[in-house]
């Protein structure tokens, strides 16, 4: 298809083009939904055990250790060493299930049929590079943190930019580090020069997937409200609320799982020059220029 066809291509209509080629692949590897489940259970476990050390072991089993009014230094080191913690423990769990869902996405791009225990399997052989990148990642958001807390709305704002700017720049990190095979300060010069490539058209299709889902999350609501206008009984709308959480929930994770497949599909083009199998040549050399 010629490059000015390729233009035409509306956003939206580009956005629901990615999402049914995404969901093909998705079709061939259902497995790889478990990832993000897992990721956050994973997370959600992981979370309770921090807070029950943090209430046992730092605060003495005690509320009352809460209150810092006297010594502002002692409330500084706990209360952000303890966003530290949380920040790289979410960022780990997230990165290393990630990792094992771009490894076995990637070998169906390249033929092969990888097992969920693969992708486990991949994603352990990069745990210190996937740990390494969670504590900068996490390094990173909590200084950006200090600053909104410790700023005026210029600060805010300027710390919001800084921290946009930066899952930009490293918006390709991960699969650099765990596909690529690169170094930690590699994957960061890499995931800044193929946004380079992806930037404008890329950001702003993947926005629109969101868009995509979003719009189908807003039917369901319009959906759900009526139902119960209708039939406004207990039992129905505690039905209905019941069904609209898993709907959410289900929505998540397909969304976060065709958002990860894209993001591999995009990262292999720029890198490799191969339009992944079962994409649309013309959508996916659009996003890479």
């Amino acid at each position: 298809m010629p490059p000015e066809n390729n233009q035409k291509i509306g956003k939206f209509k580009a956005s629901k083009i990615i999402v049914k080629e995404s969901w093909n692949i998705l079709k061939q590897e259902r497995e790889i939904m478990w990832f993000p489940v897992i990721s956050s259970l994973t997370t959600t476990a992981a979370l309770l055990i921090i807070g029950i050390l943090y209430y046992v072991v730092v605060l003495g089993g005690n509320l009352s250790g809460l209150d810092f009014e006297n010594n502002a230094f002692a409330s500084n080191v706990l209360v952000y060493g303890g966003l530290l913690v949380y920040y790289i423990v979410i960022f780990f769990i997230a990165n290393f299930f990630q990792a094992g869902l771009f490894i076995i996405v990637n070998g169906r791009f390249n033929g092969q049929n990888l097992s969920f225990n693969d992708g486990i399997r991949g994603a352990k052989a990069h745990i210190g590079k996937i740990f390494a990148w969670s504590v900068i990642n996490a390094t990173v958001g909590m200084i950006l943190r200090i600053i909104s807390d410790k700023s005026k709305l210029i600060g805010k704002i300027v710390a919001a930019v800084l921290g946009g700017a930066w899952a930009i720049l490293t918006y390709f990190s991960l699969p650099s580090l765990v596909i690529g095979n690169m170094s930690v300060k590699d994957s960061f010069k890499e995931s800044a020069a193929i946004i380079r490539k992806t930037w404008g058209e890329s950001l702003i299709i993947n926005f629109g997937v969101g868009l995509f889902f979003m719009l189908i999350t807003l039917l369901a609501i319009v959906i759900a409200a009526v139902i119960c206008a209708l039939v406004p009984t207990f039992y129905v709308i505690v039905l209905v609320v019941i069904l609209f959480a898993v709907f959410i929930i289900a929505m998540s994770i397909i969304s976060t799982t065709l958002g990860s497949i894209f993001k591999l599909a995009l990262f292999t083009y720029a890198r490799t020059g191969q339009i992944p199998q079962g994409f649309s040549p013309e959508i996916v050399r659009a996003a890479v220029k």
